[in-house]
């Protein structure tokens, strides 16, 4: 059982790219599997034995995206990408970067702050920055490879600093790469590094000025304006759902039981304004307690009193359940279908 979410805690850490296959539906409903992204395919690295090689021959095929729900041999499978854990690099550790540690912290980012005054970099410490390297910025960004996981801000006290920064970032690979300053010094650094020979996408796609236009003002507002903007571009980056921190944790140590303890809800299906999408978890424990959220009220609900009701008669198999949620004044509509899986 724990081999499936050990995997997961272990290739998150690398930054690879991974793709869970789940039969909800048929045969086998329950079964998973899980693939690591290589270029334009997938690999094998864990499944379970009452899931098909040949369905697992059949995903390995697939191109990258195609993720939901897919009918394989009259099984009905779930694919989703599994999002690693979002890291954000600060680069200075200034007012505006205090505040952005702060909120990048609350919005479960493990953040890296690289600031070459111990003063700085203390208050970096104090805010809550996980992982606070006092060095120079060129000799820090060396030990940092970056991934698609990854945000970088520039936010150092010079515009020397800062240039040096964004060109090591530039030939790295990222999720979201954004600097701090005016709109006409921005429009200059972006024409020096394309005659210095960096790739105009690359260069273009760099957020600068930073942070969504909200007429910010203070420190905070500024922070929070790079925070939103955070959001909008790593959640549409198709990267899929992040699972709820510390849930593959429990559940790759948990060992064999004679009645489950769990209950792990997932939603597959999403139709009409369901607050969550595909993928979203969320973790019933034995004794009523829970981790993650799959959108709050009456979905939410409804999933907690069917897991409820399956742990107490001790059940073993998987469900589908469809949960409509009729459209009103007080309700957002729409509908969802919710795999309950026992472990």
């Amino acid at each position: 059982m724990s081999a499936f979410f050990d995997a997961i805690v272990h290739r998150n850490e690398t930054g690879r790219q991974l793709l869970a296959a789940w039969i909800v539906s048929g045969l086998g409903a329950g079964a998973k599997a899980l693939f690591a992204r290589d270029h334009d395919h997938y690999v094998e690295i864990t499944r379970d034995p009452a899931f098909p090689a040949a369905h697992a021959d059949k995903i390995r095929e697939l191109s990258y995206g195609q993720d939901g729900l897919h009918d394989i041999d009259g099984r009905l499978v779930f694919l989703e990408q599994v999002s690693n854990r979002r890291k954000l690099v600060i680069c200075g550790a200034g007012h505006v970067a205090l505040c952005l540690i702060r909120l990048a912290v609350m919005l479960n980012f493990d953040v890296t702050v690289i600031e070459d005054r111990e003063a700085f970099s203390q208050k970096a410490r104090e805010s809550g920055a996980q992982h606070v390297i006092c060095r120079p910025f060129r000799e820090a960004l060396c030990e940092i490879e970056g991934d698609l996981s990854t945000a970088f801000v520039i936010m150092t006290r010079e515009h020397e600093y800062d240039l040096t920064c964004l060109r090591m970032i530039l030939s790295k690979p990222f999720a979201y790469v954004g600097m701090m300053g005016s709109r006409s010094r921005t429009s200059g650094i972006r024409e020096q590094l394309i005659v210095e020979g960096f790739d105009p996408v690359r260069v273009n796609g760099v957020h600068m000025p930073i942070g969504l236009r909200i007429g910010s003002k203070t420190p905070e507002e500024i922070a929070v304006s790079v925070a939103a903007e955070l959001i909008q571009v790593m959640n549409g980056t198709g990267g899929g759902e992040l699972y709820p921190e510390g849930l593959a944790e429990e559940l790759a140590n948990l060992g064999e039981t004679a009645l489950p303890q769990y209950v792990l809800a997932m939603i597959v299906k999403k139709d009409g304004e369901a607050p969550r999408g595909p993928g979203t978890k969320m973790l019933i424990r034995c004794d009523g307690s829970f981790l993650g959220t799959v959108g709050g009220g009456y979905a939410e609900g409804r999933t907690l009193i069917t897991a409820a009701k399956m742990l107490q008669d001790g059940c073993r198999e998987s469900q589908m359940i469809i949960i409509r949620m009729k459209k009103g004044f007080m309700s957002c509509g729409g509908e969802i279908e919710m795999f309950l899986l026992p472990l």
